[in-house]
């Protein structure tokens, strides 16, 4: 008998051995025991046993429990067909499935990778369970067929061998199947192509070649590559170009005869530095009384992007503005985004103005909005307005009426950032990292970005504008768009409060009845945290994800009952239906049919969903950018070592953020000094000689081994432990 019948021999036997113990776990030991009588006389038998029961293991035929004891696995165990039942399939790095029901945040169902059938990350699946035990939270199921794919265009690499075939490597490291191109004509070795899928078999993926994106090594397909792998086109289409081109600004008779001209006032722009478009503008005043005159004026996109034109298609399908690290992808063409729809300084440009009073407690009263046209006197940068405030900067070269309205206004936003306080506003205070690169788009240098008194002003009165257009809408009973923000759930919240309190951030408040105010109270309470960054970041994780929706259950995270998205029609389709709204509603009723009024309407859920998408989207294509750039730039630094925190812990290792937001992993295998166990409970892992524990938290130093910009992943390994909290 040949080794490689002897190895095919012993596997059959163990499987034998554990069917007849009919879904009873057996431990491998005692497998071991049964198959003595059969193996004795061959050498090594026993070891050779373990090792056939652990590559059954491995391969899914068997599945061990966390007692250690086996079980059929998930390819010999029966199959309930009675029942189908309909899910979401998500994919792990390992090629594992997890199915969720009915928008259920949480996976109900385990696929093992035998069982995947053709499934990819993403797709609707109908499956059936399979009798046999229940993990402790999950069962286990199989696929029987793939109802909709997720996606049908994927990103990789062409690959051709010297005998003339050729592979593709997709980039989505979750693509599991191997792809078949109906012609490889002009294609060359290393080009990144976009692949649009036509057909789906078990094992083969077939498709053509949509667009060659460029060679891998080119200056900027890395961040193409992932832009288009998010199903994101950074190209308008001709014809969009072309309406867009014959777009012109007239501010006409009519136009000036409906609207307030302000041409007058000292309105200004404030942006970063770096801004191309301006889509608000502001200016304030304190008033006798000791109130405050708050004007806020926003570009009037509406007027450009007619309601069904093919502008405003391309608006709704792209969604928003993608903010990457050398680039921005416009939700509208440059000639818009840049020039007419922008607030530029000193030209007319045509807006929609709310004008608000704000009481000496911060409430908004005497609301109004209105067509209007103003003239910016002043594009400032935020660094500008915060030199002013700090004063290091005496702003020599603007008038005095454009200085103390910026006083004024600073003013107004101290009045307001203690009101937001007060009523419950949740401040995470999450550092963002700011990715600076070379002209090859190499990453040469990764900080956080600071956030300065000039910034949080523009944020004050924008969500006083948001509140206050929606605050007016509701009084009108439209239909209407709203920014919303739910609860976040009491069982998260007590996940968060368990892990929280072990570095000792105090909790006084109900959870099971928990308002906006309650939440604030905890991050004030605790502002002496030294972990307060990470609490912080793992309670914005326990939030809901806010989102656009036409029911208003208002915004948890701002404490507001009345709230939308208003300012930034340029960058956000939202908020131009909520002009197209107000124009429809109210500035043109009577010009507008009845008929175009009750279509724009009945669109309007669906418009606010797709919306949220295309926000999910946009958020994933620039997470992907950093994620890749960080690992870029990690690559650069291997062998050095950096201090570092815990931020998640699991039965496979360790996450580690680095102070310049950077995040890596440490594998079990190098945490080399020890051996360890992983409590689930506890979320800890210890070691068994030293007694060491990584818990969320935990300061380290660590050493970068491994940086791929490829995989967007980065491994470290541990150097010093330097104490939990």
């Amino acid at each position: 008998m040949s080794d490689k019948k002897s190895v095919q021999s012993i596997k059959q036997d163990v499987i034998d051995v554990v069917s007849n113990e009919r879904g009873r776990p057996i431990p491998l030991g005692i497998i071991v025991k049964k198959l003595e009588n059969a193996y004795c006389d061959q050498p090594n038998f026993k070891n050779n046993i373990y090792r056939a029961a652990e590559e059954l293991i491995r391969t899914g035929e068997l599945k061990q429990l966390k007692s250690k004891s086996v079980i059929l696995g998930y390819i010999n165990a029966p199959v309930n067909l009675d029942k189908i039942q309909q899910g979401k399939i998500s994919i792990n790095s390992g090629g594992s499935g997890f199915i969720t029901m009915d928008n259920n945040k949480k996976a109900s169902y385990y696929v093992f990778k035998t069982n995947l059938n053709g499934a990819l990350d993403g797709d609707i699946v109908e499956f059936a369970e399979m009798q046999k035990p229940p993990r402790a939270d999950l069962k286990d199921a199989v696929i029987t067929k793939v109802i909709s794919h997720a996606k049908d265009f994927y990103v990789g690499i062409f690959h051709l061998n010297p005998d003339g075939t050729y592979r593709i490597k997709i980039d989505d490291e979750k693509f599991y199947l191997d792809v078949r191109l109906d012609s490889i004509q002009g294609l060359v070795e290393g080009q990144k192509i976009l692949i649009q899928i036509a057909k789906y078999e078990e094992k083969i993926a077939y498709g053509s070649v949509s667009r060659i994106i460029g060679h891998v090594g080119d200056v900027g397909v890395d961040i193409l590559s992932i832009v288009y792998d998010n199903g994101v086109e950074p190209d308008f289409p001709n014809p969009v170009l072309e309406y867009a081109r014959n777009v012109k600004l007239e501010i006409n008779e009519y136009q000036r005869s409906i609207r307030k001209d302000l041409t007058n006032l000292p309105i200004v722009t404030i942006d970063p530095a770096t801004s191309k478009d301006f889509d608000d503008a502001i200016y304030a005043k304190k008033l006798e009384d000791g109130k405050f005159f708050l004007s806020v004026s926003i570009a009037d996109v509406s007027h450009y992007v007619k309601f069904k034109s093919i502008l405003d298609e391309e608006a709704l399908k792209r969604g928003c503005s993608i903010y990457l690290v050398d680039r921005v992808i416009p939700m509208l063409p440059h000639n818009l985004s840049d020039d007419l729809c922008s607030l530029n300084p000193n030209v007319d440009r045509l807006t929609l103005t709310c004008d608000m009073r704000i009481r000496t407690n911060g409430e908004i009263e005497d609301i109004k909005v209105y067509p209007s046209i103003i003239k910016s006197h002043r594009r400032f940068s935020y660094d500008e307005v915060n030199a002013f405030f700090n004063k290091t900067d005496d702003l020599s070269k603007d008038t005095s009426e454009v200085k103390e309205m910026l006083l004024d206004s600073l003013e107004l936003h101290k009045l307001m950032d203690k009101a937001k306080r007060q009523r419950g506003y949740i401040n995470f205070d999450i550092p963002e990292p700011i990715i600076v690169v070379n002209d090859q788009g190499v990453p040469t240098e990764i900080k956080k970005y600071e956030s300065g008194t000039a910034q949080h002003m523009i944020e004050d009165f924008m969500v006083a504008a948001n509140e206050a257009v929606t605050t007016y809408a509701e009084k009108q009973k439209w239909p209407f768009v709203y920014r919303v923000h739910d609860k976040p759930s009491v069982d998260r919240l007590k996940t968060f409060s368990l892990e929280a309190k072990k570095l000792g951030f105090k909790i006084n408040t109900d959870i099971d009845k928990i308002e906006p105010k309650d939440v604030a109270k905890w991050i004030s309470d605790n502002e002496g945290n030294p972990n307060l960054d990470l609490i912080n970041m793992m309670l914005l994780r326990t939030m809901a994800k806010a989102e656009y929706g036409t029911e208003n259950i208002g915004h948890f995270g701002l404490a507001l009952k009345d709230y939308t998205h208003f300012t930034s029609p340029i960058r956000r389709y939202p908020d131009l239906m909520v002009h197209r709204i107000y124009w429809m509603c109210e500035f043109e009723k009577n010009k507008v049919s009845e008929g175009s009024r009750k279509e724009m309407q009945s669109q309007l859920d669906a418009q606010a969903g797709l919306s949220s998408k295309n926000e999910l989207r946009s958020i994933k294509c620039e997470r992907d950018v950093d994620a890749m750039k960080f690992a870029e730039y990690m690559s650069q630094h291997i062998g050095e070592e950096f201090d570092g925190q815990v931020t998640s812990v699991s039965p496979f290792g360790i996450f580690v953020q680095l102070p310049n937001t950077i995040e890596g992993l440490i594998k079990l295998v190098n945490l080399k000094n020890d051996f360890y166990s992983f409590n689930d409970k506890t979320n800890e892992l210890t070691g068994k000689r030293t007694g060491l524990r990584f818990s969320l938290g935990t300061k380290l130093k660590v050493k970068v081994i491994a940086a791929n910009k490829e995989t967007r992943k980065i491994e470290f390994e541990l150097v010093k432990h330097l104490g939990n909290r």
